[in-house]
């Protein structure tokens, strides 16, 4: 018999310990049949190499470093899509203008982008350009759905009372739109990490987590870049919990989102 799935969480599955723990094993038990510690670092060696660099002072200024500039671009993109969102819904020519520009920042290539902007911005700013760029259309979008997902019964209720536009942003169409906030959230701060420290690897800054990426690479530091990469999930999860997490009191707020 199939087991009972909440419907809250149907498509985000929870994460298991145990499953984590058979990856963990699995992992282990590679990284020891293989017998190259260059070639795949076992999970306990990368956990160590991971504790010697937490008690670093260049460790945390890293991490300082490239969460300021690729959260802020992430939360910068999040605006603008909410903004530029908003006035496409309400002003049709806005919505048509944008629309190629939407579809040419989702097709073209990360490292495209910033090989370009790299003649534009100097290597620091580069991570959260790259987040903010990405982000953007995930939130014009969203905010675009969520807008439309506006029930047209409380829309008409509102002109009949003649309400007028902060009124009908405040009860109807924020209610609708909390929802599709938050998956844009969810989405974009993965998006954010992934793009803003591949920004900085090919960029080079010199305190960003991208250049100690790059320096383990070109030496064949595979624990410590394997290192370097779990702290980017740990902190792709902590400011993804954190971000979700605020918008999803907002929504509960509303009473739209559980």
């Amino acid at each position: 018999m199939w087991a009972k799935t909440d419907k809250t969480h149907t498509n985000r599955p929870r994460l298991r310990l145990w499953a984590v723990l058979v990856w963990l094993i699995v992992w282990q038990l590679a990284a020891m049949l293989l017998g190259e510690e260059i070639i795949l670092s076992s999970p306990i060696s990368v956990l160590k190499r991971l504790g010697e660099l937490i008690l670093t002072a260049d460790f945390w200024q890293r991490v300082l470093f490239s969460s300021i500039r690729i959260m802020s671009g992430m939360l910068l993109g999040a605006l603008m899509g909410l903004l530029f969102g908003m006035l496409a819904y309400f002003v049709r020519p806005v919505r048509e203008l944008m629309a190629p520009l939407v579809s040419v920042i989702r097709a073209i290539p990360v490292v495209s982008f910033t090989l370009l902007a790299l003649y534009w911005l100097n290597a620091e700013a580069l991570g959260g350009f790259i987040s903010l760029l990405i982000c953007f259309p995930v939130f014009y979008t969203n905010t675009l759905a969520g807008m439309n997902a506006a029930d047209e019964k409380l829309l008409e209720m509102c002109d009949v009372f003649q309400l007028g536009l902060r009124a009908r942003l405040r009860g109807v169409y924020l209610p609708a739109l909390l929802p599709h906030l938050c998956a844009a959230a969810e989405v974009s701060v993965g998006l954010s990490w992934k793009s803003g420290t591949a920004a900085e690897y090919i960029a080079l800054p010199a305190k960003a987590i991208g250049r100690k990426l790059y320096n383990a690479k070109v030496y064949l530091l595979s624990a410590e870049l394997m290192s370097w990469t779990l702290t980017i999930v740990l902190l792709n999860s902590l400011f993804g919990f954190a971000v979700v997490r605020l918008l999803r009191l907002a929504a509960r707020k509303w009473g739209d989102v559980e």
